[in-house]
């Protein structure tokens, strides 16, 4: 289909050629004038010499363009509806009919003859023991040939590789870490997934074969690897694990000294709680209870405080006594900010050393913390020495 735009001065362009173009794409002409306000714009189709006008300024006549497609449409029904009559005619008909009755009888004369074919049979071990472990598994299938009519054997491939033939671990021969089972014991539990006109010709392999060993359990403590980082004065209090313990099976050979172990790598305390869910490191030849514990990290922020603490003394005879300058020392530490004002001045002692100034010339004494609240941390003290004078007491 070719679209075509004329003007007034008689000029033709082509705008668009494809016989794809349908009514829709009319709408798409555009034709700029050099005389804009006298611009109008046609379209000629070519295949159907159809031909819609346009309004000034290039718009186009929209009931036109809708009418247009419903006539298309219309006329695209009408085709396909006289095909299919042409198509099912009497005669038609008939032979649709025959054909399915030829089909019919040829497939109901096929599933009625004696054919032989392979089903897979899927089978597991059960029962195992926990303290053996199974190293070499069995086959996981077993190929069983069977012969029977065609009906039938549709039926048992479709039965046969849905169900699951168990198959006890004490049914095993076991030696010295080899177990073995002839499949031929397994024919009466095949049989049972069979409709009764399909027999088991063969079952291959001939034997189920896989090797063992002893293993024993242990429980083991979950334990932490990793960093921690404070921010805004979080510390870390505690870090707990859900479960905190779990189950390993090791074997009965395997001497080494094994772990449960979380790499959580480098943590940044920054609230009060974390939660995190992470793996275990695995050794090799070790069986574990889970992969992944949830861990739980628990820390306090922590503000500073500074209190006076009375200066005493300490180890010195009972006939002398100890007089300081200042008398009390500032000492500024971080508490947690819920036990803030639990922490006072007598929760701590700082004295001077008797054993320090004993016969030393210096005149000030060196002040020791000997004493403090175990909720505290980064204890500083303000004042490290003071003056002093030593009083003897006359009795």
């Amino acid at each position: 289909m070719s679209i075509y735009s004329t003007n007034k001065n008689g000029r033709i362009a082509t705008v668009a050629a494809n016989e794809a173009y349908g009514a829709n794409d009319i709408g798409r002409i555009l034709y700029e004038s050099q005389l804009n306000d006298q611009a109008i714009f046609e379209a000629v189709i070519a295949s159907d010499f159809m031909e819609i006008k346009g309004l000034r300024e290039g718009t186009l006549l929209e009931s036109e363009i809708k009418a247009l497609n419903e006539a298309s449409i219309a006329e695209f029904f009408k085709k396909i509806g006289e095909a299919l009559l042409k198509l099912f005619r009497g005669d038609f008909l008939v032979f649709l009919l025959f054909l399915g009755i030829t089909l019919f009888l040829w497939w109901s004369q096929t599933m009625n003859q004696s054919y032989e074919t392979l089903m897979k049979v899927p089978v597991m071990v059960s029962d195992v023991p926990e303290n053996v472990r199974i190293i070499s598994q069995p086959v996981r299938y077993l190929n069983v040939s069977l012969s029977g009519k065609g009906s039938s054997l549709r039926k048992s491939g479709r039965r046969g590789s849905r169900h699951v033939v168990y198959v006890s671990n004490s049914s095993f021969t076991m030696n010295q870490g080899h177990a073995s089972l002839s499949t031929l014991r397994l024919r009466d539990s095949i049989t049972a997934l069979l409709p009764p006109s399909v027999s088991i010709r063969s079952i291959s392999p001939d034997s189920l074969v896989f090797q063992y060993a002893q293993q024993h359990s242990i429980m083991l403590p979950v334990e932490f690897s990793g960093t921690t980082e404070s921010q805004d004065q979080f510390f870390l209090e505690r870090i707990e694990f859900s479960p905190d313990s779990i189950l390993i099976k090791v074997l009965d050979s395997d001497t080494a000294v094994h772990r449960a172990v979380v790499d959580a790598g480098q943590i940044m305390l920054s609230s009060d709680t974390l939660m995190r869910t992470v793996a275990l490191k695995r050794d090799a030849g070790v069986v574990y209870s889970q992969d992944e514990v949830q861990m739980t990290v628990l820390s306090q922020q922590y503000t500073e405080k500074s209190l006076e603490i009375p200066i005493t003394g300490v180890n010195f005879p009972d006939y002398l006594v100890l007089k300081s300058f200042p008398s009390r020392a500032s000492v500024t530490f971080w508490v947690k900010m819920s036990e803030y004002d639990l922490v006072t001045a007598s929760d701590f002692r700082v004295v001077v050393d008797y054993n320090d100034i004993a016969g030393s010339d210096a005149s000030r004494a060196r002040l020791r913390i000997i004493s403090q609240p175990a909720n505290v941390r980064n204890i500083r003290l303000q004042t490290r020495s003071v003056d002093y004078l030593i009083e003897r007491t006359v009795y």
